[in-house]
């Protein structure tokens, strides 16, 4: 019988590192049309609205007359892209010798990645919550976001009824972006309520016969100024969305990526993924880094993720947001 050398087995490494950091819902995507800019391209938006009423005259069947009206065209301002990078994540190559970890800068790399989907979504959904008429993307003048707040005898069921009667002169297939505290509200309603029901009410299934569908907003993310990781949404809030506008193509919001220039990227060593909205630096051994004050050339590797990207929030009547809803949670 051959004989073990426990010394020299190598020990099977099974299941996946986790890192609990949640990943991009699907919001983004449900909530925004794309588009991207070409790498020398200058992206616009309407800063006005058309505000000119319709009106239809009868035929002058005297004189046979067609009155003449002058029209101007709207304003329009150049939107400013929001550049984005990650840290410089690097690894010792001592640290992963002789470790079953040897994949630990393509998860940061994947890290980075979930991060900026994240930033993407965190940047519009505080302009929206904020005040947009000052946010990157603004709002046209003369126009603003509606906020709801709860009145005095209201639930959460009526706030969310009257967002929706808010916009719906303005768009129907209403997306509700719910803060996880207004989710769990939601949840616990029916049991919360059933000594008070006079009628059936199941309210997930009256909030989806109005045509509303509701996503729970996940996920944290630390952006420059945070002191550390930051709700997408405020757990206290939801925002709706009419997806599909009487009054304008398309969503109410729109998101540009800048593609970059393969010249460029080549240039700099930059890898630049499939769509070429998002580039990524793989640094080789060795790593330049202050360590205490002092230079030094680490025997490491590294990576950091690039991108830049804009938004305009073209539609503001079809968006409504909500005060701090805690009293009613």
């Amino acid at each position: 019988m051959e004989q073990r050398d426990l010394s020299l087995e190598i020990a099977k490494l099974v299941g996946e590192p986790i890192n609990y950091q949640l990943p991009i819902p699907v919001e983004l995507g449900e909530m925004v049309d794309f588009a991207v800019a070409e790498s020398y391209e200058h992206v616009w938006r309407f800063t006005t609205l058309d505000s000119d009423g319709d009106e239809i005259l009868d035929v002058d069947t005297t004189n046979g007359t067609i009155t003449v009206k002058k029209r101007s065209p709207l304003g329009d301002t150049e939107l400013t892209f929001k550049q984005l990078n990650s840290q410089l994540e690097y690894v010792n190559l001592t640290d992963i010798i002789g470790k079953p970890d040897v994949n630990v800068l393509a998860r940061k790399k994947e890290a980075i990645s979930r991060g900026m989907d994240k930033t993407e979504l965190r940047v519009i959904l505080n302009a929206i919550i904020s005040d947009p008429g000052v946010a990157a993307g603004g709002v046209p003048t003369g126009s603003s976001i509606t906020t709801i707040t709860p009145a005095t005898g209201e639930d959460l069921y009526d706030v969310i009824i009257r967002a929706k009667q808010g916009i719906e002169d303005y768009g129907d297939d209403l997306l509700m972006l719910a803060g996880s505290n207004v989710k769990k509200a939601l949840d616990t309603y029916d049991k919360e309520k059933a000594g008070t029901f006079n009628y059936n009410v199941t309210v997930n299934d009256m909030i989806a016969k109005q045509g509303i569908k509701v996503i729970k907003v996940i996920g944290t993310v630390k952006n420059t100024g945070d002191s550390g990781q930051t709700a997408l949404l405020d757990a206290n809030k939801f925002i709706m969305i009419a997806r599909n506008s009487n009054i304008a193509n398309g969503k109410p919001i729109v998101f540009v990526r800048r593609k970059l220039d393969a010249g460029v990227a080549d240039g700099m060593g930059l890898s630049v993924e499939a769509l070429k909205q998002r580039a990524y630096l793989a640094v080789p051994s060795p790593v330049i880094n202050d360590i205490n004050g002092t230079t030094y050339n680490l025997l490491a590797y590294a990576v950091a993720g690039y991108e830049s990207v804009i938004f305009a929030i073209c539609n503001p009547y079809a968006i409504c947001k909500t005060s701090d809803l805690s009293s009613l949670l």
